[in-house]
C-alpha cells in the first residue's frame, strides 16, 4: 500500500474512532447501568476498531522506519512510540478497572473516566495527524 493511501486510511480510522467516541459519550449522557448491554456491545466494537487501527498504524510506522529520515522525523517516531505504549497501557487499565460490576457501582465515575480517556485519545490522534501523517505523505518539513 502506498504511503499516501496509508495516511488516508489512518485518517479515515481516526474519523471513525472519533465518531464512535462521540456516539458513546452521547449515549452515556442519558444512560445508566441499565444500558450496560448496549454499552458493552459498543465497548467491544470500539476496542476492535482501535486494535485494527493500531495494526495499520504500526505498519505505517514500520514503513517510515525503513526510509531515510531527518533527526526531527526520527524524534517524532520515537515520541509516537512512547505515547502509543502509554496510551495502550492506560486503555488496558481502564478496561480492567471498569468491569460491568464496577460500572454499575459507580456510573458517574465511569462516565468521567471514559470522557477523560476519550480526550487523551483525541489529543493523540490530533498529534499524529500533525506530526506522523505528513511523514507518510513525504513532507518531513511539516512533521518537524
Amino acid at each position: 500500500m502506498g504511503s499516501l493511501n496509508m495516511m488516508m486510511d489512518l485518517r479515515h480510522d481516526h474519523d471513525g474512532l472519533r465518531r464512535q467516541m462521540q456516539e458513546f459519550a452521547q449515549l452515556m449522557a442519558g444512560a445508566g447501568p441499565k444500558d450496560m448491554p448496549d454499552l458493552a456491545r459498543r465497548r467491544i466494537a470500539f476496542a476492535q476498531a482501535f486494535r485494527e487501527h493500531m495494526g495499520r498504524e504500526d505498519e505505517a510506522v514500520q514503513q517510515l522506519r525503513r526510509r531515510p529520515l531527518t533527526p526531527e522525523a526520527n524524534q517524532a517516531l520515537r515520541e509516537h512510540g512512547r505515547a502509543i505504549v502509554a496510551l495502550f497501557l492506560r486503555y488496558s487499565d481502564h478496561i480492567k478497572q471498569w468491569t460491568p460490576a464496577q460500572i454499575d457501582a459507580d456510573w458517574p465515575g465511569y462516565r468521567t473516566a471514559v470522557l477523560a480517556l476519550q480526550d487523551g485519545l483525541r489529543e493523540r490522534m490530533a498529534w499524529e495527524e500533525k506530526h506522523l501523517h505528513p511523514l507518510l505523505a513525504g513532507d518531513v518539513r511539516k512533521a518537524a
